[in-house]
């Protein structure tokens, strides 16, 4: 029986594997690690559940839904609360609400009315290099559509706020592909993004299941811990794979557990692991695949989580959290209101929030003594929320290659390493180093992956 190797145990690794043993297809992962997972981890500690990676997911793809059933754990399945609807931005030192119809947009002050008024000539100016499959940075798509200021407040914060980088260098149609098939469909990326808004609530009210911000009850790990379990004795921890070679019947793979080094046999091999670490795997097979790998960035992360009294807070904190556009010169990128969004996450009568630092911004900050880091994380959400006391709670989360970034380029870099797959078939990278970084999203790639595989093998 033919027999599938991934080599990474994230959500793209295992959520491949779970699929394709539903396939019957024979497969086995190996995590360098000794907890699988990956960057979805969830520390439970003096009552708080303080998320290390992901904190919840938007299941647009009806992807995470149907595995959670198959994984007998959907009753576990924990939807945000009403707050997790309402985005804030950072602007002249203060929050605002980000604007979701015309109305909130004619209020709002976010925006100056000059700004206002150049944002509207979206709706009059012509498709322009994204529509037409070029790259081209978020700041100047944001730029030519909505204006210099109205992009750097609506759009440029979403950078940070999903890939911690830097908007300037973030390639549009890798990072947002969503925001470029607006443009190519609707010609006017304001229309386009009304007529989605509109899309999403018709299907809210249409449907009792329709995409709703979730998690689960004691954090997003009970997703990835599930998988493991099902996967069993085919999923080897502390096994690396050290680099792979051609042979006849597929692929030899050298692999590395515990300092012990061995062979494996491969008839197809998935590498859903960093590029940073398929690189040197793939080095032995084609130098040229593991520079083009080499050539994907990322940039180091550190997530503050701080609890407070609820008396601390001058008034609740009601919505998702807010993102920081880089003008506002503020060492944090933003913060997730957690215990908002999902109230157990905090012990009764504290708050819990998520603040995010480092990335391509201000990448030294991850790197702070805890002490210097939860001081600045404190510092910058007290001004913002009027904090009356310090933090009761602090518990920081660091990593020194945290996101990918989709930096311009990405897409032929991605092109070539497709070719690659197909001169060496049976090879496929995969996960989040190469398309959408979202849950969701890796997941339905994870089926439309599993589903390609099996019908390969079977020829």
């Amino acid at each position: 029986m033919k027999r599938v190797v991934v080599a990474g145990a994230g959500i793209s690794g295992l959520s491949l594997a779970f699929e394709l043993e539903r396939l019957g297809v024979s497969v086995l992962v190996l995590e360098s690690d000794r907890r699988a997972g990956g960057k979805i981890e969830t520390d439970r500690c003096d009552g708080y559940i303080c998320e290390r990676g992901p904190a919840s997911y938007l299941d647009r793809h009806n992807s995470i839904t149907p595995l959670a059933r198959h994984l007998g754990i959907e009753g576990r399945v924990l939807p945000a609360s009403a707050a997790g609807e309402r985005r804030l931005v950072v602007a002249d030192g203060r929050l605002h609400d980000t604007p979701l119809d015309a109305a909130a947009f004619l209020r709002s002050r976010l925006l100056p009315w000059s700004a206002k008024l150049r944002m509207l000539a979206d709706l009059f100016l012509p498709r322009g290099s994204s529509a037409r499959g070029q790259e081209e940075s978020v700041t100047a798509f944001a730029s030519r559509r909505l204006g210099a200021q109205a992009g750097e407040r609506l759009l440029q914060p979403l950078v940070s706020g999903l890939y911690a980088g830097d908007p300037d260098v973030v390639s549009l149609p890798a990072a947002f592909p969503l925001m470029a098939a607006l443009e190519r469909e609707h010609r006017s990326l304001v229309l386009g993004m009304r007529a989605d808004l509109k899309q999403q609530r018709a299907k809210r009210q249409a449907a009792s299941d329709a995409p709703r911000l979730s998690s689960f009850v004691s954090g997003l790990d009970e997703l990835t811990t599930a998988l493991a379990s099902k996967l069993g004795d085919r999923l080897r921890l502390g096994a690396r794979v050290a680099q792979v070679e051609r042979v006849a019947a597929g692929f030899r793979l050298a692999v590395d557990e515990g300092g012990r080094s061995s062979t494996l046999d491969a008839d197809a091999l998935v590498l859903a692991i960093p590029a940073h670490q398929a690189c040197a795997v793939v080095q032995p097979l084609d130098s040229d695949l593991s520079e083009i790998l080499t050539r994907i960035p990322y940039v180091p992360v550190a997530l503050v989580h701080l609890g407070y009294f609820a008396s601390a807070l001058p008034e609740p904190a009601d919505a998702y959290g807010f993102f920081v556009p880089a003008s506002q010169h503020l060492k944090i990128l933003g913060a997730i209101f957690a215990s908002a969004i999902f109230p157990d996450r905090a012990p009764a009568g504290f708050s819990l929030f998520s603040v995010r630092t480092g990335g391509a911004r201000h990448p030294e900050t991850a790197s702070l003594p805890d002490e210097e880091l939860t001081a600045l994380a404190h510092a910058d959400l007290r001004g913002l929320l009027g904090l009356t006391a310090p933090p009761a709670f602090a518990h920081i989360a660091r990593h020194e290659r945290a996101l990918p970034q989709y930096t311009l380029g990405h897409m032929d870099r991605v092109a070539a390493l497709e070719a690659g797959e197909r001169r060496y078939p049976g090879l496929y990278f995969h996960g989040n180093a190469y398309h959408n970084a979202g849950v969701p999203e890796l997941v339905s790639r994870s089926g439309k992956l599993a589903r390609r595989l099996a019908e390969e093998l079977a020829r």
